[in-house]
């Protein structure tokens, strides 16, 4: 059995806190996954059954809250997760953790911010400096600029200007050195959320970076995690070749 550390402070307010599955191995990788709920809300707590799943394949595994919109604009929300990804960092020679290699995902908005920091030049230091190995993205918006229509949900997150919504489109960021992705998608997904995935699949791989992208049937933005029965199931199975690859 591992160890969790519950609501670690990386920060003063109430939602910069993490909660870090530590497993019973020496030295292991240190995996951030981030929580969906369009960048207003949802919460760490969703998603400890998986915190617990990776960390018994052995992942140290963080899972972080992050500040929410409206009261919090893009870019708190990167901001926040580049923050708990520096200050797990800070303490690895406390808790044991590879200082280097660090894997980072997210679901839904989650997925969304684990891209952008991966390829986003000023938000993304503190992620670039751990020596980033893979990114795994499960039913994430990539091309912001894609949802216009959907302004009225979108705009309280990232206001009206066209060009913050691009400069916060993890594909507008893609180039050379970009780090293996995992996409994933439900076939009862978001709409647009397969097209996103394939788009941002393509543009990685034009840059020479390694993309695969894994079709989830009969599930839908929520259970495509929630459903995961086995590791026979398509996502589990997917995620599986994916680390297996990885340096």
């Amino acid at each position: 059995m591992g160890q969790r550390l519950p609501d670690l402070a990386y920060g003063r307010d109430p939602r910069q806190v993490l909660d870090l599955y530590l497993p019973d191995v020496s030295s292991p990788r240190l995996l951030v996954f981030v929580h969906g709920g369009g960048w207003r809300g949802g919460d760490k707590s969703q998603y400890q059954a998986l915190g617990e799943l990776l960390s018994s394949f052995g992942y140290a595994v963080a899972l972080p809250n992050h500040r929410l919109a409206p009261q919090h604009p893009f870019p708190a929300q990167a901001e926040d997760i580049a923050a708990a990804v520096a200050c797990v960092l800070r303490y690895a020679p406390e808790s044991g953790i590879q200082p280097r290699g660090l894997l980072l995902g997210g679901h839904s908005s989650g997925a969304h911010l684990a891209a952008l920091l991966a390829v986003h030049p000023d938000l993304g230091e503190p992620v670039a400096d751990a020596d980033l190995a893979g990114v795994i993205c499960i039913s994430g918006v990539y091309d912001l600029t894609a949802y216009a229509a959907a302004n009225d949900y979108l705009a309280p997150v990232f206001g009206d200007n066209p060009a913050v919504w691009a400069d916060a489109s993890p594909l507008r960021h893609v180039g050379p050195g970009a780090p293996p992705f995992f996409f994933a998608y439900a076939e009862h997904d978001v709409p647009g959320a397969a097209e996103q995935a394939q788009a941002m699949a393509r543009e990685l791989r034009r840059y020479g970076a390694f993309a695969r992208v894994t079709a989830v049937p009969g599930r839908d933005h929520v259970s495509i995690l929630t459903g995961v029965q086995s590791l026979l199931d398509p996502l589990a199975l997917g995620l599986a070749m994916f680390l297996r690859q990885l340096r």
